[in-house]
This record gives structure tokens, C-alpha cells and sequence, in this order.
């Protein structure tokens, strides 16, 4: 049996640390996902406006406090970069490139994502023509091509498995030396001949005319080409709209859209902190926001219990 969480939280910031201590505190089973050393708040030489500290404290120093606060009440924090949230199953699903994860409610609190501009030479001005983040979306279109999936997790496997149905060659990228994923998953995968997995691999560009006909990847310092018709990638380069769009609405800027109660357009679903549409966007902001979110979402998986 899979795990279900009573929250799962999408960041480990101010705002999504705080919802984990108020829900931890409330004796719920909480996950949080974070990327290794990546947020504000970490990056912030000296924060001298946050209350309580009149000497100022170094974001880092208050991650490090606001984390052991979190842990003080068993939540659970793993490292993780966020692929998908599937709101059409129940519990909701939450992918990440290392393992999906099952949870009642999920709060999303990953910041702005400064850096989600596309990070790959030729993935932006192929996507739709052969660059795509979702097999079982757009397995169709491969039927008898050669693909190539790039990331790590149960996530690629299961998208990699699909897409033999359809696939005349499957190559499997992973940036480890083998393929982590669930091991029943994997067998599954090695028992077609048409899936390759190719270790310490990352992609560098891709190339084509008007649709993808080639990859460059690096592999031990090596790079190398591969005659590929469609790409999926699932490293976490995708945008806010391309990520969120689906369950929530974005303003002009691509932040979600919440009222005061931190909710989605999907029941159980919250947005916390930068990654919200508002005026002000500071750490004590975050922190109200997350503590919102954090009680909201405990309300409704109070509700959730007394209907089952």
C-alpha cells in the first residue's frame, strides 16, 4: 500500500516550513518537497525586518531554525523537484522526479520561480514540435518514432512504459548511473527491447528543423549525439502556467490566483507565499500566508473525515 499523507506540501520556504509546524503540531502526517539548497530565503545574505530577531539573522540561519521547528514535530522533508499534481485521483498525486507521492490535501508553496525561464538550448522553441512534459499527454503523436526521456523516479518509468504501446525506440536518460525508480517498474521497462536506459547522461541541446530530429547529451564529460523525433523532459524547466494552469488560475504574471483562504480552483489544493497573486511579497507575508493555508487545509481534511 502507498502512503497517503494528510498534507503534502510543495516547498520548503517560509511559507511552506510554517504550514508544516502548524500541521505538525496538529499531530497530521505531513511531507514536505524541496529542492537541495534552492529559495530566497536561503539566498538572503542578512534579513534584519524579521520579528524577534533585532540583530538580524542570515536566510540560511533562519531556514536552519524554521527546519528543525518542522522536524521537532515529525513532518517528513525530502528532496524533490516538482513534476505534476494529478487532482483527478484520490487521494491526489503528487510527482516529483524522485517519487510520487499520495496525499489528501497538497499546499503549494515553491516561490516564484525566478529561474523558469526554459533552461535547455532548442527546448523552448520546440515545444509542441517534438518537446513535450507528458507521455501518457501526447504518447499518441510517437507511434512508431524514437524518444527520449530525460529525469530520474518512478515518474519516467511509468511515462517510459506507456509509451511502448506506441514507440519504435525508447531511450531513457538518467544523470545517475542507473535508473532509480521502483524495481518492479524497472523490469517491466528492461523487458522491452526497444528501451535503452543510458546512465550519467544529461541533455545539453536540442536540435531540428521545424520539429526535433536531434539531441546533443553529455555523458562523463563526453557529448554525444542521438537521432530522436520527440523529447520528454521531466526536470522540473517547465513554467508556471505550464505547471499549475490546469487546477489553478494565474494572473497575467503566471501567480496563482487565491482569495484570503489560500484555496485553489480544486477542493484540498492551497497556494502559499511568493507563488500567490498579491501585492507584497515578503518573508512575514509567506509565513501569514502558509499559517493560513496550513489551517484551511486541516479544516477540510477534518470535513473530509467526518464525510467518510
Amino acid at each position: 500500500m502507498e502512503k497517503i499523507y494528510d498534507m503534502i506540501i510543495i516547498g520548503g520556504g517560509p511559507a511552506g516550513l510554517t504550514a508544516a509546524i502548524y500541521a505538525g503540531r496538529a499531530q497530521l502526517n505531513v511531507l514536505v518537497i524541496e529542492k537541495r539548497e534552492l529559495g530566497s530565503l536561503i539566498s538572503a545574505h542578512k534579513i534584519d525586518n524579521y520579528p524577534g530577531f533585532p540583530d538580524g539573522i542570515t536566510g540560511r540561519e533562519l531556514y536552519q531554525l524554521k527546519k528543525e521547528h518542522a522536524l521537532k514535530y515529525n513532518v517528513n522533508i525530502v528532496e524533490g523537484t516538482f513534476l505534476e499534481l494529478d487532482i483527478f485521483s484520490e487521494p491526489k498525486i503528487v510527482k516529483t522526479d524522485v517519487e510520487n507521492y499520495h496525499g489528501k490535501s497538497v499546499i503549494i508553496a515553491s516561490g516564484w520561480p525566478k529561474n523558469s525561464v526554459k533552461k535547455i538550448k532548442g527546448e523552448q522553441e520546440f515545444i509542441g514540435k517534438g518537446v513535450s512534459y507528458c507521455a501518457t499527454c501526447d504518447g499518441a503523436f510517437t507511434r512508431n518514432l524514437k524518444v527520449g526521456l530525460f529525469g530520474q523516479g518512478d515518474e519516467v518509468a511509468e511515462e517510459a512504459l506507456f509509451l511502448t504501446r506506441y514507440s519504435k525506440e525508447i531511450f531513457i536518460f538518467s544523470k545517475e548511473n542507473s535508473l532509480k525508480c521502483n524495481e518492479e517498474l524497472k523490469n517491466a521497462l528492461l523487458s522491452h527491447e526497444n528501451v535503452k536506459i543510458i546512465p550519467n547522461s544529461s541533455i545539453v541541446e536540442i536540435k531540428g528543423n521545424d520539429y526535433v530530429e536531434e539531441v546533443v547529451v553529455s555523458r562523463d564529460g563526453l557529448e554525444e549525439s542521438y537521432s530522436l523525433d520527440y523529447t520528454f523532459l521531466y526536470l522540473g524547466t517547465r513554467s508556471t502556467e505550464e505547471l499549475f494552469s490546469g487546477f489553478a488560475k494565474l494572473d497575467p504574471n503566471g501567480y496563482i490566483i487565491t482569495g484570503e483562504d489560500m484555496k485553489t480552483e480544486v477542493d484540498g489544493v492551497y497556494a502559499a507565499g511568493d507563488i500567490r497573486s498579491k501585492a507584497i511579497r515578503q518573508v512575514t507575508t509567506a509565513v501569514a500566508d502558509g499559517t493560513i493555508a496550513s489551517l484551511e487545509a486541516a479544516k477540510y481534511i477534518l470535513k473530509q473525515k467526518k464525510e467518510s
